[in-house]
Formats: structure tokens, C-alpha cells, sequence
């Protein structure tokens, strides 16, 4: 999978519900950004049970207690934080990270 670049432009800090996630500005794979507090994370936007979005059509991302993300295709439930898998059928295999930088109000690649 193709991972963007240091310095690509992934978002702004506030479009990212707190808690919750959205889908990455970057079009060339597929990436969710994920926050809680202050504290902003990036996966690949793939679940690891059934290679499926975790967002909807509409881009929306399930977040659950401000703690967990939701993937809509079968309820598998991974740790905003971790990215590890929190319970149903994604098993031991968690979210792949993408690690960021957070810069005035902007999520970079890192």
C-alpha cells in the first residue's frame, strides 16, 4: 500500500471530530485521521478483517465512546489511540498506522 509522503497535507486539525475520525484530504490511498483531545492519529482507512473502508459512502467514521472506531461492514472495533483491535472479528490484527506531524493546525504525513 502506498503510504503519502513526508510533508503531504493529510487535513486540518479542526475538521477532525474530537472524539472521532475522518477521511484524509490525501486521494492517493486511503487514509482516516483519528483524534482525541489533542492528540491526532492517522491509519489506513482498511479494515484489517475484510479490507473494507471504515468509513460510509458518505464519509462519515464511527466512533464509539471517544475511545473506539467502528468499521460499518461488520462491527470490528479498533482503539482510536492504538489503532489495536478493541473486539469483533478483525482478531489480533489492528489498524496500520501512519505516522503524522501536527503543525499549526494542520496534520502532515511524517
Amino acid at each position: 500500500m502506498i503510504l503519502p509522503p513526508p510533508g503531504t497535507l493529510l487535513g486540518e486539525v479542526e475538521g477532525i471530530p474530537d472524539p472521532g475520525g475522518v477521511v484524509a484530504n490525501w486521494a492517493e490511498a486511503p487514509v482516516i485521521l483519528a483524534r482525541k483531545g489533542e492528540t491526532v492519529r492517522a491509519y489506513l482507512n482498511v479494515c484489517p478483517h475484510a479490507g473494507r473502508p471504515l468509513n460510509l459512502p458518505n464519509g462519515k467514521v464511527f466512533a464509539h465512546g471517544g475511545d473506539t472506531l467502528i468499521c460499518p461492514a461488520h462491527g470490528a472495533v479498533f482503539d482510536i489511540e492504538s489503532g489495536a483491535c478493541a473486539g469483533g472479528p478483525a482478531g489480533a490484527s489492528g489498524l496500520t498506522p501512519v505516522s503524522v506531524d501536527v503543525r499549526n493546525g494542520n496534520v502532515y504525513a511524517a
